[in-house]
């Protein structure tokens, strides 16, 4: 299956326009008013049409990323600008597609956190059930796509930051292989981690964006004649804070799948509390170094949570960090060697339980922000920390009807092989009927 461009990309883009300017999900930070006139120049190119998607298409994108002509404002007010000078590799390459940027998304401030809670513009509604969390850091994003105004949209994940909320607006939500798509016009977070993603409700579709976005390097593919495809559960870390209808909810995508030809198997992956660790190490110690002085100059421009991670995150000392980029490889080499040995992927939750409630939760809420972030983190940010291709597929509902997604997770390079699970599986679950 293939992903369809519209005929007409004016009406496309004045479709798009108009949702976002009706919207209530606060989901935006700035539209673009030029995007009609770039949709009409599009449409006047003759050499341009017929084109293969996103030719035409509208997107939006997170709020973190480079242009020309505009610096991000990194989800904070007070006329903050992130000083990079790099223009985005992926928005030159979108646009060169024929993609249509339509506006800048809402997000957590400075990406430092996973809740969709903003003091600066404004928390993002969940469009299924605003009383829900949304999630974030890519908020907006997942919110965007999930809400029809856009039929897809760019985030960034460094710890689940694409995932988290696609699984929570029950669309799609991929993170590609570490460094297959290389951007130095992005504001960071965690460098070494920081990866670009892609939420949409068609699979095709994002198979069709990765392909324009994704650097030219060699990915692995998998020979269909390999033998089946062998889905690999991790038994342990599904022992482990996982709630019962989510487990369920894994076991109906596993069953699936074994129906139609795959083969289960159990593999060992290094302890949860360890990769975590790990991660946050890591990026406590890049975050800090990034925000240090900027903090000191400037702390109106962080909200009072992450302005209290970045505090912690100043202990983290170069030995410290030296350790866990060491510990980073061994686990790395680990997973490789013991569970990519046995399995061609990995099933395992985006989020161990269902959806928290948020409503009435003030935006700058220092100890539920934290504490929600690192329950949406605990099964994201190991494979960020490995640099595995992961993908959010929306596969169910929780007793309270939203979404709960399932995480399918490639060895590195793999992106493809992961992709063609979602345009077998996915799809986007709105809300059951």
């Amino acid at each position: 299956m293939t992903a369809a461009s519209p005929r007409d990309p004016t009406q496309a883009v004045a479709a798009a326009l108009a949702a976002a300017r009706a919207s209530r999900l606060n989901a935006f930070i700035e539209l673009f008013p030029d995007a009609e006139e770039r949709a009409r120049a599009l449409l006047a190119d003759p050499a341009a049409d017929p084109q293969p998607a996103p030719w035409g298409l509208p997107f939006a994108y997170k709020d973190v990323f480079v242009t020309a002509g505009r610096q991000p404002t990194v989800g904070v007010g007070h006329g903050c600008r992130w000083g990079g000078e790099r223009t985005s590799v992926a928005l030159d390459r979108l646009a060169a597609a024929g993609a249509i940027a339509i506006g800048a998304l809402n997000l957590d401030p400075h990406c430092y956190a996973a809740t969709g809670l903003n003091p600066y513009f404004g928390r993002v509604l969940n469009p299924l059930d605003a009383r829900f969390a949304v999630g974030g850091s890519s908020s907006g994003s997942a919110a965007a796509v999930a809400a029809g105004i856009v039929p897809f949209a760019l985030g960034t994940d460094t710890g689940g930051s694409v995932r988290i909320p696609a699984a929570l607006c029950g669309v799609l939500g991929f993170k590609p292989t570490a460094g297959a798509v290389g951007d130095p016009g992005i504001a960071p977070l965690s460098p070494s981690q920081d990866v670009i993603g892609i939420i949409a409700r068609d699979p095709a579709l994002l198979r069709a964006v990765f392909a324009v976005l994704r650097d030219p390097i060699p990915l692995e593919r998998r020979d269909p004649g390999a033998g089946p495809l062998r889905v690999g559960l991790p038994a342990e870390w599904l022992r482990s804070g996982v709630d019962p209808e989510v487990a369920t909810v894994i076991q109906s995508v596993l069953r699936r799948m074994t129906e139609g030809g795959a083969v289960a198997v159990e593999v060992a992956l290094p302890p949860l509390d360890a990769l975590n660790a790990c991660a946050g190490t890591i990026t406590s110690f890049e975050a800090s170094a990034r925000h240090r002085t900027l903090l000191a100059e400037r702390p109106n421009w962080y909200p009072a949570a992450v302005r209290r991670r970045l505090v912690a995150a100043a202990e983290v000392g170069c030995d410290a960090y030296d350790q866990a980029l060491r510990d980073r490889e061994a686990h790395r080499a680990a997973v490789l060697e013991g569970a990519f040995a046995a399995a061609d992927v990995l099933l395992c939750p985006v989020i161990g339980g269902p959806a928290p409630r948020l409503d009435g939760v003030d935006d700058d809420d220092v100890t539920i922000a934290g504490a929600t972030t690192l329950a949406f983190l605990r099964f994201n940010r190991p494979f960020s920390l490995l640099g595995l291709p992961a993908l959010a597929l929306p596969a169910g509902h929780d007793r309270n009807g939203m979404p709960v997604g399932v995480q399918i997770v490639g060895r590195p390079g793999a992106d493809d092989l992961v992709l063609a699970i979602a345009d077998r599986f996915g799809g986007a679950s709105g809300r059951p009927a």
